[in-house]
């Protein structure tokens, strides 16, 4: 398992054990002993946490580098991030929805099909600091079959999943679950229309057919699910810079992750875009401080542009 996995553990023991203060120095190595890591894990958490700015480590000596520590604004943001989502049966479930698919794409081989038990062995068995569980993974593989992305073998002793070919052109897609299928169009028959005289044939799906003086013509709608994917990113990498509180942080990630699932209706995501602008505006000091005033503005233009 990679060290991001072990440290987001690492984040939520540090959260329950300090109730979430910032100026309570505690030893790391309790804090591993809490979590259940395996000490020789410490050093690689440690590092990557005070590189991310999460932790901030006191009373250094030459033997013992780094002796104690105690969260950074940002690292208590994002452990708290972390508890929130981890609870979240929408967020469990989104996450393996996403994941599910794109690890049948990775372990099946030619001809064959994943073992779904070998699923417990990846990193992406945790989320978020915590373990998924069977119930949540059987789930989540029963909607992917019905939405036609995994094709599933039951036998006796064995669950076999592999991608079908809508699920590996999801795999390919880099987008999330939800912005992808808001892609995928209908299936809908040719039909004749009749206007004034004038017969259109063929489909406009996705589309509407405006009529007037004489003229007709298609009218695209919807929100390009790969720039509302970049929005999203963007968003969320300015969040651990602008040093909210923790009701606007939380709000925040909450309207964010909001955008993210119902973005693509323009109205829906020009409303949440102008809620993220009225959180996100006023902590722009707080940006400039941090030298991610940029980043912030550019955040908010992309959101702008996207949705007008």
């Amino acid at each position: 398992m990679t060290t991001e996995r072990y440290a987001e553990q690492f984040l939520l023991c540090l959260l329950e054990v300090s109730g979430g203060s910032l100026t309570e120095f505690l030893d790391p190595e309790a804090i591993m002993k809490s979590a259940r890591l395996d000490m020789p894990e410490k050093d690689a958490i440690l590092s990557l946490l005070i590189e991310q700015g999460y932790v901030s480590s006191g009373g250094e000596t030459r033997e013992r580098p780094v002796y104690a520590l105690r969260f950074t604004n940002a690292g208590l943001e994002h452990a708290q991030h972390l508890r929130r989502i981890s609870r979240s049966k929408t967020e469990r479930d989104v996450y393996l929805h996403n994941w599910l698919v794109r690890w049948a794409y990775d372990n099946t081989p030619a001809g064959g099909s994943a073992s779904l038990q070998e699923f417990a062995g990846d990193e992406h068995w945790w989320f978020a600091g915590t373990e998924v569980t069977w119930d949540e993974v059987f789930a989540a593989v029963d909607f992917l079959e019905a939405e036609n992305l995994l094709a599933v073998e039951r036998v006796p002793g064995r669950i076999g999943v592999r991608p079908t070919p809508l699920g590996i052109k999801f795999a390919h897609s880099h987008m999330t679950l939800r912005t992808f299928m808001t892609t995928q169009q209908p299936h809908s028959s040719s039909v004749t229309n009749h206007f004034g005289g004038i017969v259109v044939q063929g489909n406009a799906t996705g589309s509407n057919l405006a009529t007037g003086g004489g003229n007709t013509q298609t009218v695209n709608q919807g929100v390009d699910g790969d720039a509302l994917a970049s929005l999203v990113a963007q968003l969320r990498q300015i969040v651990p810079a602008l040093e909210l509180s923790q009701d606007d942080a939380e709000e925040l990630a909450e309207e964010i992750d909001t955008l993210e699932s119902e973005g693509a209706e323009p109205t829906r995501g020009r409303r949440i875009m102008r809620r993220i602008a009225r959180i996100v505006t006023p902590a722009l000091p707080a940006a400039a401080a941090a030298g991610a005033d940029a980043a912030v503005q550019a955040a908010i233009a992309a959101g702008t542009g996207l949705f007008g």
